[in-house]
């Protein structure tokens, strides 16, 4: 029986190899995700627009921080306002360029989601949530 003999070459092959390979996946996955903000139907709001804009009807509202997981609840929100047909009113407000909102609505993370009605909250979404049950909260809280 034969002794196998691992060199540290061998270990930093693999490790090259697995770099490699991962640098490649990870491109891919960036082009199928497209820089966040591209496409949305969502109005941004800034800090002297907000109250005005949530005061009258119902209107949704992305309180978001630029990253993967933020944009992708913004996908579903886009997807959710195509299936209400302009019924609702949908915007969105980075906390990281308006801190007054952020404090004022106690946000402890993004992304949040906070359906307003006549200018008072009405229900709260923490984090991503699909687009069927985004769908089943809306048509509760309308």
């Amino acid at each position: 029986m034969s002794k196998i003999s691992l060199k540290t070459w061998h270990f930093l092959l693999v490790f090259a190899i697995l770099g490699i390979s991962s640098t490649i996946i990870w491109s891919n996955e960036l082009e199928k995700n497209p820089v966040a903000g591209r496409n949305s139907s969502l109005v941004e709001l800034n800090d002297r627009m907000f109250s005005d804009s949530v005061v009258t009807g119902t209107c949704i509202v992305l309180f978001y921080t630029k990253s993967d997981v933020c944009y992708k609840m913004e996908q579903n929100l886009n997807q959710l306002n195509n299936a209400t047909e302009g019924h609702t009113r949908f915007f969105k407000l980075n906390i990281e360029d308006y801190p007054g909102e952020y404090g004022k609505y106690v946000i402890s993370g993004t992304p949040t989601t906070i359906i307003f009605k006549d200018g008072q909250e009405i229900d709260r979404i923490m984090g991503i949530v699909p687009v069927s049950n985004l769908l089943m909260l809306y048509k509760r809280s309308i």
